[in-house]
């Protein structure tokens, strides 16, 4: 009886070991193969950020987000784990400035942006409401484009000084694709540039936005000298993707249903830069304009490099 009894507590024994063996291959098999439940805490290279309100994330907080969800294995992954963490697409909180002035910090893209030194995605792209009233240039030239812009100089030095110093230190440099000759019809006008703050192209707004095609249409005609207009267009939707942010909003180069687009600066609407130039010259000598959008929030208008208007700011994290 003896005997029988601890053969019975021993195979117990051996079912019991072999069951934990299998309870913790399963765990294993759930956390590498991500079925896992994502835990409210993620520690990662010793900072521990837990999911809160987007406003609530201090810059360092912030920034370790960004890092996360740049560091996913998919793009698809990274928007999942963003909304966890309160980031998603569309999230908005005010950014103060140490005048008192306030504007709002609205994400616009997630993993949407190429850092520029190569090494792989930025894991958020914000908008910065009009920071600043400026020109694009103090003479009437568009030469150049934004490469050479003065604004963007300026965004790079006395723009950035805006910024609370621990966002500043947090943003990543990204690779933007502008059409930086100015009046061109040739395509390699587009090249790319390296911007820790920068304008939002046509195309990053509305799409490809065919402007062109609208007011020219789209075969050569007598009225317009014969001149094949759609080279311009392709230039316009050569400066990047447009945003989720915007195409969920219905944006396009003729609509804003959202009324996202509409803007103000010190409590007035107020029109606001695209870093894009007007890419067509009638005289030869009228290389002068980039494109903004309206101050009613129309998509669409052009103004002389000197003309002030707002710098609305793209930056990544």
């Amino acid at each position: 009886m003896e005997r029988r009894g601890g053969g019975c507590l021993t195979a117990v024994a051996v079912v019991l070991g072999l069951a934990l063996v299998a309870l913790g291959a399963g765990l294993l098999w759930l956390v590498s193969s991500g079925g896992a439940p994502v835990p409210a805490t993620i520690a990662s290279e010793g900072a521990e950020v837990e999911p809160k309100p987007f406003s609530e994330y201090s810059w360092e907080e912030l920034a370790e987000v960004a890092r996360l969800v740049a560091a996913a294995t998919s793009d698809e992954e990274g928007a999942a784990l963003a909304e966890e963490y309160g980031v998603g697409v569309g999230a908005t909180r005010p950014l103060a400035f140490d005048d008192g002035r306030q504007a709002t910090l609205t994400v616009v893209g997630v993993r949407a942006d190429e850092r520029a030194d190569g090494s792989g995605v930025a894991g958020l792209t914000l908008m910065a409401s009009p920071i600043a009233v400026r020109p694009m240039n103090t003479t009437d030239t568009n030469a150049g484009g934004w490469e050479a812009s003065e604004l963007r100089a300026w965004l790079d030095t006395e723009g950035s000084a805006l910024l609370p110093d621990a966002l500043a230190d947090a943003v990543v440099a990204v690779s933007k694709s502008t059409n930086n000759a100015g009046v061109s019809s040739d395509a390699a006008a587009v090249t790319q540039t390296s911007d820790r703050l920068w304008l939002f192209s046509a195309s990053e707004v509305c799409g490809a936005p065919g402007w062109f095609a609208q007011e020219y249409g789209e075969e050569p005609n007598a009225y317009t000298g014969y001149v094949d207009f759609s080279v311009y267009d392709d230039i316009l939707a050569a400066e990047g993707e447009q945003y989720a942010y915007f195409a969920d909003a219905g944006v396009s180069g003729s609509s804003d249903p959202g009324h996202v687009l509409a803007l103000d600066w010190a409590g007035a609407d107020v029109a606001w830069w695209y870093r894009t130039s007007y890419p067509y010259s009638f005289t030869g000598e009228d290389a002068s304009y980039f494109y903004q959008v309206m101050a009613s929030g129309y998509p669409s208008t052009t103004a002389l490099a000197s003309t002030e208007a707002g710098v609305t700011v793209g930056l990544c994290l």
